[in-house]
């Protein structure tokens, strides 16, 4: 195969990938500048030491289109705010898996059933995990607590202002991550991607694999749409997509400074351990029993 076809190749995978996910990005973008003018962190901060301040976190993790890395910033904030680690906890792991973008991407490019599975068990990993660690792992008393300045009036400035950061600022690593996607879609033979994911251990290699790879806000998506089209199974793809955007190797170092080291390194197994046990259970649920 001549240079210039595999280019002309790239070319169509690419305009094709993009012309798949750009609408629902753009809507996405709306979504995500909406919620950051209208909705205050001071409002996250009246239930942060509540019982179920944990589905809060969680919640509100999920509706900040930030990536694994920017997440840092405001888990740390939580984490000062709380008199325990399950907050911070359960907002780290929803944050980087579950947005408006990464929402908007998954309908795009693997539709309706591995969406709703992704944010159903992505939320309940994230609560879940963040009732043991409050069990398991016992905060100090009086650390610094951080305050919170209002949001300005001004809602259709943050609002211009926020699209413009998630659209140019997110956009950019959606559009490496369909460049990626496209490279490996015509450079790997589907033959290889297809033995690799009939391996038993399958799911596990490719956890490990993924923990290297550093994607950002929905930048995974279109990688693990590639490998879903060379043979992967949705599964194995959900997988790639949780261990990625979840345990990159930023971001378990950014754990190590805001977490204890046992409990950051907990984080680490829960993260790498719940992304096979996703993959496996989509698989089993969706490909032999319905």
């Amino acid at each position: 195969m001549d240079i210039i076809t595999v280019f002309e190749q790239f070319i169509n995978k690419f305009l094709g990938y993009s012309l798949e996910i750009l609408p629902y990005f753009f809507i996405a973008t709306v979504i995500g500048a909406f919620i950051q003018s209208y909705v205050s962190f001071n409002f996250v901060r009246k239930f942060i030491n509540k019982d179920y301040s944990p589905a809060v976190t969680a919640l509100f993790g999920s509706s900040v289109p930030v990536c694994s890395c920017s997440m840092i910033p405001i888990a740390q904030t939580i984490n000062s705010l709380s008199k325990s680690y399950a907050p911070a906890v359960a907002f780290l792991i929803s944050a980087p898996i579950l947005s408006p973008v990464v929402f908007f991407l998954m309908i795009g490019m693997f539709g309706w059933k591995l969406t709703i599975f992704r944010f159903v068990f992505g939320f309940l990993t994230a609560v879940i995990t963040a009732y043991i660690v409050n069990i398991l792992f016992k905060k100090p008393p009086a650390l610094p607590m951080i305050s919170s300045k209002g949001q300005s009036s001004n809602r259709w400035q943050i609002f211009k202002t926020a699209f413009k950061e998630i659209f140019i600022g997110t956009g950019r690593y959606v559009l490496i991550g369909l460049l990626i996607a496209s490279a490996v879609a015509v450079l790997i033979p589907s033959s290889v991607v297809v033995r690799f994911s009939e391996f038993p251990f399958s799911y596990i290699f490719i956890a490990v694999f993924s923990i290297p790879i550093y994607v950002c806000s929905g930048e995974e998506i279109p990688i693990a749409k590639s490998f879903f089209d060379l043979g992967f199974s949705q599964g194995q793809a959900l997988t790639f997509m949780f261990a990625s955007a979840g345990i990159c190797i930023p971001t378990i170092s950014a754990t190590f400074k805001i977490f204890p080291k046992k409990l950051a390194v907990f984080y680490v197994l829960i993260w790498f351990f719940g992304s096979t046990a996703g993959g496996i259970l989509f698989d089993l649920i969706f490909k032999y029993i319905i």
